[in-house]
């Protein structure tokens, strides 16, 4: 296509409405929408400081090469970037940062080379706008809690919920006196601490076991001291664990269930009177976590509670202490009233109910 005179005359003076007013569009908009004139500037603005604005006429541009869109090179980008030198530095193309639910906000930072010889623009992802995340369910634009929408949320909350409480108003039949509620109160939180009381009282409310027990190693616990209130002093002449071992043994191996308010720690200590990984998984499998059942049931009801301590299921349940919290005869007990309120037919058989 030919250039007219008047394509190439000299660029005239203009006021910025003028030129906004004439549809014109300055070298900097052209810039931003990766494109190039091909013609020289038909009008300019002055700025107080003297310089110029140059304006192009809309429909005397083209598409730039690729090449021009980067304004500042990246000082680690050596060139045209290899599918894993991009991904490492955390450079994506488009069409891959959408699959990430990401969208580009500014320019391209390199260039990836595809084995077809094509260029394609990379975005830095640590730069780009966030996108909101699908519901993994349904595909609707918006999460409302954990991966799922508000309607997918609360269809699968009534689904857990209904299943929750149907297993917890089934009827077990355990024999109560040998379901065991027990507690351990400790030097510390920590693996290598150890044991300075263990209570055990079976469904029935009786006490089968209880008794302070004297640390072998560690001589001071003063963080746990102020929370359970066991002293040096109280323990020096205290049977060690070792020492009440055989008759602990005993009493567990012959529950049905052994239950606590959270089992991991208290279940590495016990492992200790257990040599072999045959009886330690045996004794395992007895296990139940009173502390699990009752954030399963907070979640499902969706009780609004910042800690699932014993303490908060004993108020949330609406239940009364008998004894000092943090000690370990209280805490068994407590456990045994949270367990038998959240499986109230643990004990029955659904034939005689």
């Amino acid at each position: 296509m030919e250039t007219t005179a008047k394509e190439t005359a000299a660029p005239v003076l203009l006021t910025r409405a003028e030129a906004a007013k004439r549809g014109l569009v300055d070298g900097e908009t052209l810039t931003k929408m990766h494109l190039m004139p091909t013609a020289g500037p038909v009008a300019f603005t002055e700025a107080e400081n003297g310089g110029r604005t140059l304006y192009y006429h809309p429909d005397r541009v083209r598409e730039a090469p690729p090449e021009q869109w980067i304004k500042k090179p990246r000082p680690e980008v050596n060139g045209d970037l290899t599918p894993r030198r991009a991904d490492a530095l955390g450079f994506y193309t488009a069409e891959r940062l959408k699959e990430m639910y990401y969208e580009p906000t500014g320019e391209p930072v390199a260039y990836l080379k595809t084995r077809s010889g094509d260029r394609l623009p990379l975005y830095d992802r640590s730069e780009c706008k966030r996108l909101p995340l699908p519901c993994v369910k349904c595909g609707a634009p918006e999460r409302y809690r954990g991966k799922l929408c508000r309607a997918c949320f609360q269809k699968d909350l009534a689904e857990r919920r209904a299943a929750g409480d149907e297993r917890r108003a089934a009827f077990y039949g355990h024999d109560p006196r040998r379901v065991l509620y027990f507690d351990l109160e400790m030097t510390g939180v920590y693996r290598w601490d150890e044991v300075l009381s263990v209570s055990v009282i079976d469904g029935t409310g009786a006490v089968r076991f209880d008794t302070l027990v004297k640390p072998a190693r560690i001589k001071r616990w003063n963080r746990t001291e102020k929370i359970h209130g066991i002293t040096p002093d109280m323990v020096k002449n205290a049977p060690s664990l070792f020492d009440v071992g055989t008759d602990l043994v005993t009493l567990l191996d012959g529950a049905e269930c052994l239950i606590a308010f959270g089992t991991a720690t208290d279940f590495g200590q016990l492992c200790r009177l257990y040599p072999g990984k045959k009886a330690q998984s045996a004794l395992h499998d007895k296990m139940i976590d009173c502390a699990a059942e009752f954030s399963h049931y907070v979640s499902e009801h969706e009780i609004e509670l910042s800690h699932h301590s014993l303490s908060d299921a004993m108020e949330t349940l609406g239940l009364s202490w008998s004894g000092a919290a943090h000690t370990a005869d209280a805490d068994a007990a407590a456990c045994r009233l949270v367990f038998q309120t959240l499986f109230p037919h643990f004990y029955d058989r659904k034939e005689f109910a």
